[in-house]
């Protein structure tokens, strides 16, 4: 259990591993470093919580988070490029082929939610649409995901996808016809895509779903609530921890190397939140936590 908040999201930047979070409700923010097992906190990146990291080579990402926050770094050096929004960013996606970048989120209110696509091309950011009918989470390739919402972007068009109302937390797949969707609401759910339809995948969980990994590796991962982790094998053959592992909630999962982070917390309690990861990897015990310096 480590104090400041609570972990949602892991990327890999060349030999580390970058982790962020915060508060659910709000800032600052945290950053970790998991790097030859040695984890290390950075000083704070954002007076906000920061949802979601990702970028589109080893030495640049972007990190994006509450009231519009957008964190970008290239070779060590940051800048904020913050868009003109109330909205928490839950999402982002660094296109590194097409030279984008797609940040989603939105705004849940006692009148309604609406939802917001942002795209950065040419090294500008733009508005794709700031009152959609859901709040978008995550962002992969062309497909957004969300709270019974879901879309498919078309250059700078969104074309609405029917899948049933799931609601769903993210999307990420190894190619454009080998996509998972994940989520749930008292019930885990598991969607595929091939390329021209989704499909739900039976699965032994038994809670709402996070976080899902895909690469170019056969096996997927998985992570949700009240410690549900597992993996999915290139035959379709599940596997499963012998028994829970924590009683946390995991929003994330991300392999990196010959290791598997799952990275959550104490998601849903309301205050003294504290970050959780859980490794499946080689039996090396980390070193103490400390300052990145």
């Amino acid at each position: 259990k480590l104090p400041g908040g609570v972990f949602l999201s892991a990327w890999s930047d060349g030999a580390a591993v970058r982790i962020v979070g915060g508060p659910p409700g709000g800032g600052p923010s945290v950053m970790l470093r998991w790097e030859n097992h040695r984890l290390c906190i950075e000083e704070s990146t954002s007076e906000s919580t920061l949802w979601w990291i990702h970028g589109p080579r080893a030495g640049e990402w972007y990190a994006v988070g509450g009231s519009g926050t957008v964190v970008h770094s290239v070779d060590g050096h940051r800048t904020r490029e913050d868009l003109p929004t109330d909205a928490t960013l839950f999402g982002v996606y660094a296109d590194a082929a097409r030279d984008r970048v797609v940040a989603v989120g939105g705004v849940f209110g006692l009148h309604g939610d609406h939802g917001e696509v942002w795209l950065k091309t040419n090294g500008t950011w733009e508005a794709v649409a700031t009152d959609l009918p859901g709040v978008p989470f995550k962002a992969w390739d062309d497909l957004v995901v969300g709270a019974g919402v879901a879309w498919r972007l078309t250059g700078e068009t969104l074309e609405e996808l029917d899948l049933g109302g799931a609601r769903l937390v993210t999307v990420r797949g190894r190619s454009s016809n080998d996509v998972y969707a994940v989520g749930g609401q008292s019930n885990p759910t598991v969607l595929h895509w091939n390329g021209s339809e989704w499909s739900e995948v039976d699965t032994p969980f038994l809670q709402p779903l996070n976080g899902v990994w895909t690469g170019p590796d056969a096996a997927t991962w998985f992570a949700g609530n009240y410690g549900e982790v597992g993996g999915l094998d290139e035959s379709g053959r599940w596997m499963l921890p012998e028994a829970p592992l924590s009683s946390e909630h995991l929003h994330a999962a991300w392999k990196h190397d010959d290791e598997v982070l799952f990275v959550g917390g104490n998601l849903l309690d309301s205050e003294d939140h504290y970050g959780t990861i859980l490794r499946l990897g080689p039996h090396v015990v980390p070193s103490e936590v400390q300052s990145c310096g």
